[in-house]
């Protein structure tokens, strides 16, 4: 059973703002589960069935994995987190839901497990220009700048009009996703104050 009082939080923004690092440290903070849909992806594609090859099959060229897929090891991962008990004060999304859609089927599914009053939504922003500039000192094989621009085309597209969702249900807290790694955590942690202490 999850106590009255615990919370959950998602962290959106653009590839290169940041997300993975702030997130390991509100989980460390606060004793947050981190529900990252490609560490469950990436999990799920390690077994050797149908749907664990299929996952395999689609990540390796690259392409998106269908909402239903992704909701469904959501809810698997929230089973195990509500059986947990009070070790776990809260979830942390981290970069989901990343369409509209995704978002609409995230709250009905916090409604269902009476999770949605403690739920608030972190955007760190940054520039396109400065998600390029980030993305390219990373040197990955893969972060050229045609995929670059491609990805943030991509979330102009799909996760911005999530980012409104939240924004017009009054859930989001706009971050400045430019400073430093700590100067991001501490506006974070000064503007969620009284959420983490509810």
């Amino acid at each position: 059973m999850t106590p009255s009082n615990f919370k959950v939080l998602i962290v959106l923004g653009k590839s290169g703002s940041g997300k993975g690092t702030q997130v390991e440290k509100l989980a460390e903070q606060h004793a947050l589960k981190i529900i990252s849909s490609g560490s469950l992806l990436r999990a799920r594609a390690g077994e050797k069935d149908f749907v664990g090859n299929r996952i395999a099959e689609i990540l390796d060229r690259g392409g998106l994995i269908p909402t239903p897929i992704i909701f469904h090891l959501w809810l698997h991962e929230l089973e195990k987190i509500r059986e947990a008990g009070d070790e776990v004060k809260g979830i942390i999304f981290e970069g989901s839901p990343r369409k509209l859609y995704e978002a609409y089927l995230l709250d009905e599914t916090l409604w269902f497990y009476n999770l949605e009053k403690n739920m608030r939504v972190v955007h760190l922003d940054i520039t396109d220009e400065e998600a390029m500039k980030r993305l390219l000192a990373r040197k990955r094989y893969d972060d050229t700048e045609a995929a670059i621009r491609e990805r943030l085309q991509w979330y102009k597209a799909e996760v911005v009009p999530a980012v409104e969702y939240y924004r017009e249900k009054g859930r989001l807290v706009e971050i400045n996703g430019e400073q430093s790694v700590e100067a991001v955590h501490q506006e974070i942690v000064e503007k969620f104050k009284d959420f983490f202490e509810q």
